[in-house]
């Protein structure tokens, strides 16, 4: 059985096509619950009029990680899923594409996903662990290690992934699929989206310092740090840095914006990384960032230093 839990807010002139997408599928079991975020209650039934589905509603908006961890927290089926109220699911098959790789040792199934441009062009995403899109969950795993959604309105995606990696092992891995099997719709008045994406270097930064932290320290309060966890660590530095010099040229008013939460991030998870570790791993991380040349290794040794000021 899976649970299709979906977050959904102002979302009526989308969701019926969210919908037809997974009614659509076929082989697997599985229910959907929507999770309504604040507006009036019974302003979604209509829908059970054509759809088979269930649907929650919170009293307050609290925002997609809340109701996320709603829709976990009131369901029990073994394998959960997580849908966009905007998106759909790319073939009657995605379901059936997520589940079929999971065996006893995997704990966790990424399949690529499509991105759709603003020009309605397809962009694939591979080996993605930062967003929810076409990825399925073993819910005793979450379970055994409490893994979380943090209190967050933006990039909360990434804090519960990246938690999801750091309790990865050899008996419970992260199965990076190659099928298809979802697709990000392009809306013009989506949050990532307006005003020329500037969510990527104001909101999106804050969120994703935030969300990091909030996941590294419950990592280190329950098995604390060990070198892949490290290797984590040092790739969101790196993550940041990429930020930052993109800011420079594509929104150079939020540069000051980048490296506020950049100095957050250091200053807040930094400690956990010995100077040994450092030595040894930074050019792996930096080379799995494609940060190749000699004059970025220098350029970020250097942003490193403003960082510790």
């Amino acid at each position: 059985m899976i649970n299709i839990i979906m977050p959904v807010y102002k979302a009526h002139d989308t969701i019926q096509t969210t919908l037809h997408s997974i009614s659509m599928q076929r082989y697997e079991d599985y229910d959907t619950h929507l999770i309504v975020d604040g507006e009036e209650i019974g302003s979604y039934d209509y829908l059970k009029n054509f759809f088979d589905i269930n649907i929650h509603y919170l009293e307050k908006n609290a925002g997609p990680a809340v109701a996320r961890q709603y829709g976990i927290d009131h369901t029990n089926a073994e394998f959960i899923t997580f849908v966009d109220a905007d998106d759909t699911l790319l073939t009657s098959l995605a379901l059936y594409y997520m589940k079929r790789n999971f065996s006893d040792n995997i704990a966790i199934v990424s399949n690529n996903f499509l991105e759709e441009k603003k020009d309605h062009n397809l962009h694939l995403r591979e080996n993605d662990m930062v967003w929810m899109h076409g990825k399925m969950y073993r819910r005793s795993f979450l379970d055994k290690y409490n893994i979380r959604f943090n209190d967050s309105r933006a990039n909360e995606d990434v804090g519960f992934n990246t938690q999801c990696q750091c309790y990865a092992n050899e008996d419970e891995q992260i199965y990076l699929s190659k099928d298809l099997a979802y697709l990000w719709q392009w809306r013009d008045n989506s949050t990532v989206r307006i005003d020329n994406a500037s969510f990527t270097y104001n909101q999106s930064i804050e969120g994703y310092v935030k969300n990091k932290v909030y996941a590294f320290n419950n990592v280190a309060m329950s098995k604390g740090i060990d070198d892949s966890v490290k290797f984590f660590i040092m790739s969101g530095l790196t993550h940041i840095f990429i930020k930052y010099m993109k800011a420079m040229i594509k929104a150079p008013k939020q540069v000051k914006h980048v490296h506020k939460w950049a100095k957050v991030y250091y200053k807040k998870l930094w400690k956990y990384i010995d100077d040994e570790y450092c030595e040894k791993a930074q050019q792996a991380v930096l080379n799995s960032a494609g940060l190749t040349l000699k004059e970025q290794h220098k350029e970020f040794q250097e942003w490193k230093k403003k960082l510790n000021k």
